[in-house]
């Protein structure tokens, strides 16, 4: 194997949602520009059109969501998880690693999140621990955690981090959200916490098929059934007589969902599984409503000082979720958005934060959306700087 360019390990999975995998698309390219050799570990189900741009991709045994409270997981065959299935998925992982020999080892998510496979990388910690040379070791989180009420479970991330992490990559702006927003021990890590910057898609300036004044979306769609069928009840009614709707569903939503809402819309309502790009859908577009997952945010919030466009974010706040919740609130509180949760949704809601997200003026502060690009740049010089100190 050629050590000619800095080498990662990059481990990351999906549950269910698929932003996981969009984020980790992004950092991929990055580390190809900057000439740094990627080694995928993937732990999650395959997504039908989804291409990692690695040097080498490691599939371990999958492993699903079984719903969206997240309470059970599945196997690959979308049986209960039992203890042999995990175990052959830490044997695998550990023999993955013997063959490569990465530089530093990039984890998604972990230790404040994805405790579903804390064993396995508990393991693989433990093994980059023990060689010679030793691995420089990252966490790559996003900007908001899923808040944890459990006692006792943010000091024991806290005890990860201080004993295996050399740096924590927040892929956060932190003049808009900062971790200790949704973690309350960051302060006694900081010294290990670097803000990349939001990770985004390449600012393509797409032409749109068509035009939309309305756009509502719901990412990949698995959360977005009730937000899709409250729009389409309130586009029935005509509200805006003068604007035009588009609602991209997401390609996740079931058949008969999308079937029934086809089946609804006026003239005036297009509807559609995606759009090719949705921050260029959005920058010819009077008013965006959509979820709050990070990659949806993002598209978002890029397109706010060179467009008329504004946003209400409806998060999916229900079966314990918090994540978007707490994004949508700080987005509202830094005057981007209008918050309405999805636990709060029906059609006046829609309608009284659709008209005052109209109003909404411009906010002048800008955003760093160059995460993808200085996480790599940040690696890259992490790893030259052990170079040399070795």
């Amino acid at each position: 194997m050629s050590k000619d360019q800095p080498r990662v390990l990059f481990y990351f999975l999906h549950l269910l949602g698929v932003g996981h995998i969009h984020r980790a698309q992004r950092l991929i390219a990055q580390f190809a520009r900057q000439q740094i050799s990627v080694d995928v570990v993937y732990g999650g189900m395959p997504v039908d059109g989804v291409t990692f741009s690695a040097d080498s991709i490691h599939y371990l045994p999958p492993i699903q969501a079984a719903d969206n409270t997240y309470a059970e997981s599945l196997d690959g065959t979308g049986a209960l998880l039992t203890d042999s299935y995990m175990q052959n998925r830490q044997e695998k992982l550990l023999e993955i690693f013997k063959g490569l020999e990465p530089d530093l080892i990039l984890i998604e998510a972990y230790p404040f999140g994805r405790r579903i496979v804390r064993h396995e990388l508990k393991e693989l910690l433990k093994a980059a621990k023990s060689r010679f040379p030793t691995p420089l070791i990252a966490s790559s989180v996003r900007d908001i955690l899923q808040e944890n009420r459990k006692e006792g479970r943010a000091e024991e991330t806290r005890e990860l981090i201080e004993t295996y992490f050399d740096t924590v990559f927040v892929h956060s702006d932190p003049n808009v959200i900062q971790l200790d927003a949704t973690f309350p021990l960051a302060k006694s890590i900081e010294n290990k916490i670097h803000y990349t910057g939001f990770v985004v898609p390449e600012q393509k300036q797409f032409e749109p098929d068509f035009s939309s004044d309305i756009v509502v979306s719901a990412g990949g769609g698995a959360f977005g059934g009730q937000l899709m069928s409250v729009a389409m009840a309130l586009a029935q009614t005509n509200p805006f007589p003068e604007l035009n709707w588009c609602l991209a569903t997401g390609p996740n939503l079931q058949s008969d969902a999308f079937a029934q809402l086809e089946k609804q819309a006026p003239d005036f309502v297009k509807v559609v599984r995606k759009v090719p790009d949705l921050a260029s859908q959005l920058r010819g577009a009077r008013l965006s409503v959509s979820q709050c997952g990070y990659n949806t945010a993002m598209d978002v919030l890029s397109i706010h000082t060179d467009s008329a466009c504004r946003a209400v974010f409806v998060p999916y706040d229900t079966e314990g979720q918090t994540e978007q919740l707490r994004r949508s609130q700080l987005l509202e509180s830094s005057g981007y958005a209008i918050n309405l949760p999805q636990s709060k949704l029906n059609e006046n809601s829609l309608l009284d934060a659709m008209k005052a997200a109209m109003d909404l003026p411009e906010v002048g502060t800008s955003i760093n959306f160059s995460g993808a690009t200085n996480t790599a740049k940040l690696i890259k010089s992490m790893i030259e700087n052990q170079s040399v100190a070795g």
